[in-house]
């Protein structure tokens, strides 16, 4: 009887300590999960809170084009950089589409292929930063040149959020 309850004695402690040595790994995984998690949320809830509209996409010449984009959401807009920028026009032999890279302020002209920012109205707040219901011209420069009266803009924000406009 005394060697039964040593034995068991045994098999309880060595339980035990197991259970604690996979307490800290347990608790890891979970701070991990719960930290995924919380990240996640924050990124769905800034896409919850952005809206945006194109409007005003005017061709200046066979090379630029005009337009503006409204935010309409709650979310500050500021990371341009990460906007994804893509226009469709013809060319004179056929449709092309063109992704084009942030070119920062605009002095002028972007570069080919690039878009930039001229201003934004009442930007008295918040310099740079597209707050709501603020309105960015932006200009974009394109290479080859667009002969045709027919041009589509699409507008992503750095969080998936998209616009679109055609002439």
């Amino acid at each position: 009887m005394g060697l039964s309850i040593a034995i068991s004695g045994g098999i309880v402690m060595f339980t035990l300590v197991y259970i604690l040595l996979l307490l800290p790994g347990i608790s890891d995984k979970t701070a991990s999960i719960t930290e995924a998690s919380s990240k996640m949320s924050q990124v769905e809830n800034s896409i919850l809170k952005t809206n945006i509209s194109v409007s005003g996409l005017s061709r200046i010449d066979n090379d630029n084009f005009d337009f503006n984009l409204t935010n309409l959401g709650l979310e500050k807009l500021w990371d341009y950089e990460k906007f994804t920028v893509i226009i469709s026009y013809n060319d004179g032999s056929g449709i092309v589409t063109r992704i084009l890279t942030y070119g920062g302020t605009c002095s002028g002209y972007p570069s080919e292929n690039q878009w930039c920012r001229q201003s934004i109205s009442s930007d008295n707040i918040d310099s740079g930063i597209l707050n709501t219901n603020e309105i960015m011209s932006a200009r974009v420069t394109v290479n080859p040149t667009s002969t045709a009266a027919l041009a589509t803009i699409v507008v992503s924000t750095d969080n998936g959020v998209i616009a679109t406009q055609t002439i």
